[in-house]
């Protein structure tokens, strides 16, 4: 190899390393992110309180109907259960994409994998950990689902914004 090659190589190797502290904000904000996801799990956002929420509101608790508001909750719950795992797949995905850049393809899949593992502790976490919650595996599925759609997106972003810079 010449020397103009192998410096070209060094700079784009050392061009690739993240430092310390990109790479502590990055598992920091999963971090963070599962802090925000475990808090939600407790008995303070059961479905029960969040219907009660729902009925309080100015106007929706006096001209909606009490099956209307049931159904309202369940579809905010749920979408809540597919967004808060979108974004930790998100999130995930991108730390480990800048931890180890040449794990490639295998990140979308690791990212899930580890998005279904912290939503089966979740569920368990409610099952066992709470008087008003029920961990149940079709939210794991649905977790799982969110997690999938959130890597994808993450990895479409990143995939275009390299494409774009180096065009």
């Amino acid at each position: 190899m010449s020397a103009v090659r192998d410096g070209r190589a060094a700079a784009l190797h050392s061009a690739a390393r993240p430092g310390l502290g990109a790479l502590t904000a990055a598992w920091g904000a999963v971090a963070l992110w599962l802090a925000v996801i475990f808090s939600l799990s407790s008995d303070r956002f059961s479905d029960v309180n969040t219907a009660v929420w729902l009925s309080n509101m100015p106007l929706l608790g006096a001209l909606v109907p009490p099956a209307a508001i049931a159904a309202g909750n369940f579809i905010v719950r749920k979408s809540a259960h597919f967004v808060e795992y979108a974004v930790l797949g998100m999130l995930t995905f991108r730390a480990l994409r800048l931890t180890w850049p040449r794990i490639g393809r295998h990140a979308l899949a690791v990212a899930v994998g580890f998005a279904v593992l912290c939503a089966g502790v979740d569920e368990l976490h409610q099952y066992f950990g709470t008087f008003t919650r029920n961990g149940t595996p079709n939210d794991v599925m649905l977790d799982g689902t969110g997690a999938l759609a959130g890597a994808i997106v993450g990895a479409t972003y990143l995939q275009r914004r390299t494409q774009r810079r180096a065009a």
